[in-house]
């Protein structure tokens, strides 16, 4: 679900909106309201409405939204206490819904529903209001004093039928389909509503198993099947062998055009079958036989990336009225980040935490330590494993390789890669160290030079520069040219550390995310986020001690015979004595591999986290979409 800017409110005059309470008669006929909207979804309805009132315990609201006597669109959402606070979820990220938010008119004015929603704030004494509609204009949110919670999900397309989606499906995810269609495993929908407690046994055991705290009740997925259920809006699927033992449980809400992941759980001892791919592939077929035309996964990770679908990103918006209120949510935030992994009883074999990512690392390969170019510890390339999803029938673009490591790992899981770098000596150089590659493609370029497009001559549907950004003189022409070269709706990584040059050996560094955003909007991105990132302390302490200590002794040493640190890689020390490093190649790879995996071992090694305007003194990603 992509963000669109209501551009064309611009140069409109200021307009007067009210939210009208409705009630009664409106209500039962709340569903022909709203039935003329586009943007209409599932969670626009009554039945989800009156699941989220049992189930929430909230307090179900819906307004007219009102210029003079003219309906230009409807509100809908939840009005909830807590503690000394009302809020107002459109929905609230807890509610187990994608998104709600207002439906409107295609003329209406964004900006001043906005006003109108801090009237109603005020009118209703309201602490927070929270949102979510991919039709609001991230400009005007912005502009009205929200704050955006950044997020991604798949959505796999329906079209075409049963074959295409078969081919869009990952190669391991058809395999592990066959191997349940193999083994006699069956998928019924049904109406029996005991699924609602055998998928909540099954989900209790997962929780157990990871030792955390179920953040619902049981009677949540039972008021679930009873209100959806019957509205003919729920696929409940069970998944049993051929035995007839229940193996699996999932849950998919939908409407009339898409189809939503709502939960699912299983047997462990039953996961060699692979009943959890077999459950979503049974959905998506019965969706796609109803004429539904979207999935959407609600998240992502490494086992939804297999289903086909592309990773988009959305966003919830909030917005805090009262200072305590924002003091308050924090402090919510981090206690359900604790009381999540709190444990219920100690599992018998701890397991290690999985790695949420938008694309997954490549496998490591015992032969990469003799085949991979020489190279210092691959750090950043955890980076863009962790953040830039990337697949097959991709081409992108790596804006500063270094020693090619990134590349040699990442170019067999692409359509292609072109390597640009500034400095010919390193072009040619990785052009005989990756001469195995046959997808890879070597420019020497300046980046910050207008006319790259040209001088590259094609599109890339991802680019991505790590620790490069803050070493170019024009950061601006930079981001043009990147904007240049992808295309609509390519996306762009950059990692950089946001220092002043006393504290940064480059020369490019921002004071304010609005400095930063200024630039991105001029060179034609729609979409970006900006976060700070950092290790995770178990990864930091084994990076600290085990490179980055000796990396600052060797550095010191060198500096007192007058070196400073190189800007370029050909100027670096390895670069130019690399012949007198090749006979401690494989024992340097070896022990890279080693670190690599340790510190994994706790987690992903990078964790990342909203900033504020002031964004000096960081290590920055810039996760940006062309428009």
């Amino acid at each position: 679900m992509s963000i669109v800017t209501a551009r064309a409110l611009d140069t409109r005059p200021a307009a007067s909106y009210r939210l009208d309470a409705l009630g009664g008669a409106e209500v039962v006929r709340w569903d022909e309201l709203i039935a003329p909207y586009e943007g209409r979804e599932l969670f626009h309805r009554n039945v989800w409405l009156d699941y989220l009132a049992s189930s929430r315990r909230v307090e179900g609201a819906r307004w007219a939204i009102r210029a003079d006597d003219r309906t230009v669109g409807y509100l809908c959402g939840g009005l909830l206490q807590m503690g000394p606070y009302r809020i107002l979820g459109t929905p609230l990220r807890s509610w187990g819904t994608n998104v709600m938010g207002p439906l409107l008119d295609h003329d209406a004015d964004q900006s001043a529903l906005f006003v109108a929603l801090d009237r109603l704030a005020a009118t209703e004494r309201l602490a927070m209001i929270e949102l979510e509609h991919p039709s609001l204009s991230l400009r005007l949110l912005q502009s009205s004093g929200f704050e955006q919670v950044p997020d991604w999900t798949f959505l796999v397309s329906l079209s075409g039928g049963g074959d295409a989606m078969w081919r869009r499906l990952e190669s391991t995810c058809r395999n592990r389909i066959r191997k349940a269609q193999a083994a006699g495993l069956v998928v019924e929908d049904t109406d029996d509503p005991d699924v609602a407690d055998e998928y909540y046994d099954f989900y209790l055991d997962l929780m157990r198993r990871k030792g955390r705290r179920p953040p619902f009740s049981r009677d949540t997925p039972r008021l679930l099947f009873s209100h959806l259920k019957k509205a003919d809006c729920l696929f409940a699927l069970r998944v049993k062998d051929a035995a007839g033992r229940l193996l699996a449980v999932g849950l998919f809400p939908h409407d009339e055009r898409a189809m939503y992941f709502w939960s699912g759980a299983s047997r462990e001892e039953g996961h060699p079958l692979c009943p959890n791919d077999y459950v979503h592939w049974a959905a998506m077929g019965l969706a796609a036989d109803r004429g539904l035309r979207l999935y959407n996964m609600s998240g992502h990770g490494r086992f939804k990336r297999k289903f086909g679908g592309e990773l988009t990103a959305v966003a919830r918006w909030h917005k805090c009225y009262w200072r305590t209120a924002r003091w308050a949510r924090t402090g919510y935030q981090l206690w359900a980040e604790r009381s999540a992994v709190r444990t219920i009883r100690r599992p018998a074999a701890p397991r290690p935490s999985e790695i949420v990512t938008t694309s997954q690392r490549p496998a490591f390969r015992p032969s990469d330590i003799f085949r991979a170019p020489l190279h210092d510890f691959p750090i950043r390339d955890e980076i863009l494993y962790q953040y830039l999803p990337l697949s097959a029938n991709m081409d992108v673009l790596e804006v500063g390789p270094g020693s090619g490591v990134t590349a040699f790992r990442v170019a067999p899981r692409l359509r292609s890669l072109t390597l640009l770098d500034i400095a010919a000596a390193n072009v040619a150089h990785l052009r005989d160290a990756l001469a195995g590659q046959p997808n890879l493609r070597f420019v020497c370029a300046d980046v910050c030079q207008p006319g790259l497009g040209a001088q590259l001559g094609r599109a890339f549907d991802a680019a991505y520069a790590i620790e490069v950004f803050e070493l170019l003189p024009d950061p601006e022409q930079c981001l043009r040219n990147f904007a240049e070269v992808l295309r609509p709706g390519g996306r762009l990584l950059l990692q950089f550390p946001n220092y002043p040059p006393s504290l940064s050996p480059g020369m490019t560094h921002f004071r304010t995310k609005a400095e930063l955003g200024r630039l991105l909007q001029r060179a034609g991105f729609a979409q970006w986020n900006v976060c700070s990132l950092r290790l995770r302390p178990h990864a930091w302490f084994l990076y600290e001690h085990l490179h980055e200590r000796p990396i600052r002794a060797y550095r010191r040493h060198r500096s007192r015979n007058g070196h400073d640190r190189p800007l370029i890689y050909d100027e670096s020390w390895v670069f130019q004595h690399g012949r007198r490093l090749e006979p401690f190649k494989y024992a340097l790879h070896t022990a890279w591999a080693a670190l690599s995996a340790a510190m994994r071992v706790g987690g992903p090694v990078f964790d990342h986290s909203a900033v504020g305007d002031d964004i000096l003194n960081r290590n920055l990603i810039v996760l940006a979409r062309r428009s």
